[in-house]
């Protein structure tokens, strides 16, 4: 009898924390920030550490541990150039979304802020690439609103006609209770792997 009764309290202990309210901050600018809160109470954080300077890499494989830690938008971006990293971004996020969409009405998004600045060396490339950029991250967003209970949302996205340097950032905030985001945790996972494998990350 014992041994049921302590089968049964820790079923209803796990069943309990699965349905404790859960909020997760994840933003970009450059590099990754992710806080973490369990029903108010701060759980994890992971931030960029502070920039250390260090000698340029020598060796073959000093190279490749250093390619291993640059970040995947970074990758992107030498690949097939910044309108194109945002494109196979978005083109993640939609997946992810398609693939997620019964989630969403047990998830609420309470802030997503999006900043991309389009900029290159020539006018007539920025004003090409802004349209590339507005194809892929207008279509996301209006599928988000579609489906997702979005408190608040700050969009911006331009061209700069001043600056040769492009910037690409976002913030969101997002609430649910655990079980939701366990689930979705498996398929963002699931969909990553198909994005590094398709862009060879």
């Amino acid at each position: 009898m014992i041994p049921l009764i302590i089968v049964l309290s820790v079923s209803a202990l796990i069943a309990l924390l699965l349905f404790v309210p859960i909020s997760v901050h994840i933003m970009y600018n450059g590099e990754l920030f992710v806080k973490l809160k369990i029903a108010g109470i701060k759980a994890f954080v992971a931030e960029p550490k502070e920039d250390i300077k260090e000698p340029s890499p020598d060796t073959e494989s000093d190279k490749k541990a250093k390619n291993q830690t640059e970040n995947a938008f970074n990758k992107l971006k030498k690949k097939y150039g910044f309108a194109g990293a945002v494109k196979e971004v978005f083109a993640f996020v939609r997946a992810v979304l398609e693939r997620l969409k019964r989630q969403f009405k047990h998830i609420a998004i309470r802030r997503l802020c999006l900043d991309i600045k389009v900029a290159s060396e020539d006018a007539a490339t920025t004003a090409i690439e802004y349209g590339a950029v507005c194809s892929a991250v207008y279509p996301a967003l209006s599928f988000i609103d579609s489906i997702a209970n979005v408190k608040m949302k700050s969009i911006n996205v331009a061209a700069d006609f001043n600056s040769d340097k492009p910037d690409f950032g976002f913030s969101v905030i997002i609430r649910a209770r655990i079980l939701f985001l366990i689930i979705m945790a498996f398929g963002v996972f699931s969909e990553y792997n198909k994005f590094k494998t398709r862009n060879e990350l």
